[in-house]
C-alpha cells in the first residue's frame, strides 16, 4: 500500500481524535476481520448449480414450456367445516374457436356429521366413474341451450360473459344425468365447487 493512499486513510478515520483505547481496538479488531474475509478466496459456483436457484426455475421452466397451469387444490366448506372432496370431474373442451379449456368440478355428498352409507356408494361411483367426454358434451350443451335472463332474474349487469357463466353452469347438469337414478335418490344433498370460468368462445 503506497505512503498516499495509507496517509488518506489515517485521516478517514472516524475515531482517530478520539482517545478512547477500548473504541480503537474494536475498530482496528473489526477492520483486520474485514481484511481478511475480503481476501479469503471463495469458490463460488454458478446459479444454475446452486439448489436454491434451480428448483424454482426447474419449474417455472417447465410450466412455460408445457403450457401446463399449476393446480390449485379445490376447496369446500359445507355448514362452515371444510371438507375434502369425493371427486374432481375433469372438464375438458375446445370452443368452436379453437380454445383448449381444462378446468375441474369438484363434488361431495351428504354432510360432513352426518354421511350415509348412501353418501359413501355415490361418493365411490363419482370417484371411479370414466367422465372422459364430460366436458365436451358440458360446452355442447352450453352453446345449444344458453341461459337467457327472465324477468324474476334481477340481473344488475347483463354482458355475454355472464349468460355464457350462466349457461355453462346450467349445463353442469349433465354430470347428474351420469349417476345412476337410484343412487342420486338416495343421497339428501350435495355440494360442488369448480375452476371453470364457463369460457365459450
Amino acid at each position: 500500500m503506497n505512503e498516499q493512499l495509507q496517509s488518506d486513510l489515517v485521516s478517514a478515520d472516524p475515531i482517530s481524535d478520539i482517545e478512547d483505547a477500548t473504541l480503537s481496538v474494536l475498530v482496528q479488531q473489526m477492520a483486520r476481520a474485514a481484511r481478511k474475509s475480503g481476501t479469503t478466496d471463495s469458490v463460488i459456483s454458478p446459479w444454475w448449480k446452486r439448489r436454491r436457484a434451480f428448483i424454482p426455475l426447474t419449474i417455472a421452466g417447465v410450466v412455460a414450456l408445457t403450457g401446463a397451469a399449476v393446480l390449485i387444490p379445490l376447496s369446500l366448506g359445507v355448514n362452515g367445516t371444510n371438507v375434502e372432496l369425493d371427486a374432481e370431474i375433469p372438464i375438458v373442451y375446445t370452443t368452436d374457436t379453437g380454445v383448449s379449456v381444462t378446468c375441474r368440478y369438484g363434488i361431495y355428498f351428504g354432510e360432513p356429521a352426518e354421511r350415509t352409507d348412501a353418501d359413501e356408494q355415490l361418493a365411490d361411483f363419482v370417484k371411479n366413474h370414466d367422465w372422459t367426454g364430460i366436458g365436451q358434451r358440458i360446452y355442447e350443451e352450453a352453446v345449444a341451450n344458453p341461459f337467457v335472463p327472465g324477468p324474476n332474474d334481477d340481473w344488475e349487469v347483463d354482458t355475454q360473459e355472464l349468460r355464457d357463466i350462466a349457461s355453462f353452469n346450467q349445463a353442469t347438469d349433465l354430470i347428474w344425468e351420469e349417476i345412476p337414478k337410484k343412487l342420486a335418490q338416495e343421497v339428501q344433498s350435495s355440494s360442488g365447487t369448480m375452476d371453470c370460468k364457463g369460457q365459450l368462445r
